[in-house]
């Protein structure tokens, strides 16, 4: 699984912007992902690949000091600066102030070097999350759907149209079957 960041603009405004990070598989699901984040308020500006080092290794907690918390979709996360005892050094956030202790084994799930410094994201080993809808087959497919029917709309126009309904369905048919002929003109 590839990490993304996706650039969303709602206006010409730097406050207009947002990044979004995000797990894909492949570079058109992140763009089906993006502009599902996107919804209609916001254009999908710019979309790159995030270099991740997933390791799965399993350490200790050597030291963790706290260092605030921050708001982030209507949540409050817990920041720490972390010292494993592998040498791996990181920020690690948490939705509660107490997850993280020092001695606590961990699963480092990712090491991610970005222009804020390095993060990690752990997990307590044996943990298996519910899958992730990057992950699920179906999901995926939905977000497809969505990205085709998106498209469709914005191309449709006038909703009050004439069959409007079958204008839109033709559209999304057509933007999937362009979409696959463009995925195998491209080189890897």
């Amino acid at each position: 699984m590839k990490r993304w960041e996706a650039l969303l603009i709602f206006g010409r405004d730097k406050d207009d912007w947002e990044k979004e990070e995000f797990n894909a598989p492949d570079y058109d699901t992140a763009m089906s992902i993006a502009m599902e984040l996107a919804g209609r308020s916001y254009n999908v500006h710019k979309l790159k690949e995030i270099p991740i080092q997933n390791t799965m290794e399993q350490t200790k907690i050597q030291n963790l000091t706290p260092q605030g918390t921050f708001e982030a979709q209507g949540k409050t996360f817990y920041k720490f600066d972390c010292i494993l005892e592998n040498g791996m050094i990181g920020e690690v956030n948490a939705l509660s102030a107490d997850k993280w202790k020092a001695g606590d084994e961990v699963v480092i799930k990712e090491h991610l070097q970005t222009k804020w410094g390095p993060r990690l994201k752990l997990d307590k080993p044996g943990f298996t999350p519910g899958g992730s809808r990057q992950q699920d087959p179906d999901a995926t497919k939905g977000i497809i759907a969505s990205w085709a029917v998106g498209v469709a709309m914005q191309v449709a126009g006038d909703p009050t149209q004439n069959r409007y309904d079958e204008v839109v369905l033709s559209a999304a048919r057509l933007a999937l079957r362009c979409r696959d002929i463009i995925k195998q003109e491209v080189e890897p």
